[in-house]
């Protein structure tokens, strides 16, 4: 059995950030490999660097974010995942007003990350992380080989640090705006002989 934590979002501290710029709610970590936050940007601003790691960000709220560096710019849009590199010197432009931002950080090169709507029942496979925010409707999960069930209520969220068997997740009622699910996924090493 895979080791299941349902939280409530309430129940996780706020951190200011340095800058000033914001707040940010830590979901879930796995050492130094992975992180899973959702931020509230309040200001336009520089965004915090992360050498050697790679970003995804998905927009819950707000209109948007512009990232700018140098000729290099990145639109961050509503309910669209966006990967971009945590070690370049981005500074952030609103688009009119706050958002609320879920960040997904890995180490460059080590993991593969997808951010889904549950719409359908999903299947998360063995050797992922998965962790599902529930803002504003509810899901079930499953691991359907050995009978454990659960639900997600909105308000809440789900951390498996590792899938151990398959893990299904499905939406409870369509309606509301559907909970997310984050997978991380590792990524093979490339071995000498590899021709890619």
């Amino acid at each position: 059995m895979s080791a299941i934590d349902v939280r409530a979002l309430s129940s996780v501290p706020v951190e200011p950030w340095r800058n000033g710029g914001g707040v940010t709610q830590t979901l879930a970590t796995h050492g130094t490999e992975w992180r899973v936050s959702v931020a509230q940007v309040e200001r336009d601003g520089p965004y915090s660097r992360f050498d050697s790691i790679a970003r995804v960000s998905f927009l819950l709220r707000g209109k948007g974010v512009t990232l700018r560096h140098r000729a290099s710019v990145i639109r961050l849009a509503p309910l669209t995942a966006v990967e971009y590199d945590g070690g370049t010197e981005w500074d952030a432009t609103l688009v009119d007003g706050p958002v609320t931002a879920l960040n997904i950080m890995t180490a460059a090169g080590r993991y593969r990350t997808t951010v889904n709507p549950i719409v359908v029942a999903t299947i998360v496979p063995p050797g992922c992380a998965a962790i599902v925010i529930a803002l504003d409707s509810a899901c079930r999960y499953s691991e359907p080989d050995i009978g454990t069930d659960g639900s997600i209520q909105p308000g809440q969220f789900m951390i498996v640090i590792s899938v151990d068997r398959p893990l299904r997740v499905e939406p409870a009622h369509h309606g509301a705006a559907p909970p997310l699910i984050v997978t991380i996924e590792p990524v093979p090493a490339r071995t000498p002989d590899s021709n890619f």
